[in-house]
């Protein structure tokens, strides 16, 4: 369901991160099984949006990574520069 969420936009900037050795399997199925018919039920990007994790130090791995990138948004650094504008 956060998947779909995802891919409609109704969750944006959020990772979804799968951790295990059974989520590669569901991702290539689904690449698989929901590209292959005419019309595709999903969009080639739309497989990019999960990410797989081996264990929870790949998952935390991609929880900074994420996070890094989240906090050099463009909106975020604004928004800092806004609020130490207020408290000086």
């Amino acid at each position: 369901m956060i998947w779909q969420l995802l891919q409609v936009r109704h969750l944006e900037n959020t990772p979804l991160i799968l951790v295990g050795k059974m989520w590669p399997g569901l991702i290539d199925w689904a690449r698989s099984s929901m590209l292959a018919v005419d019309p595709p039920l999903a969009n080639p990007e739309d497989m990019t949006i999960p990410r797989c994790a081996a264990n929870a130090d790949e998952a935390i791995a991609l929880i900074r990574e994420h996070h890094r990138i989240w906090l050099a948004a463009p909106e975020r650094e604004a928004a800092s520069e806004a609020a130490s504008k207020i408290t000086s």
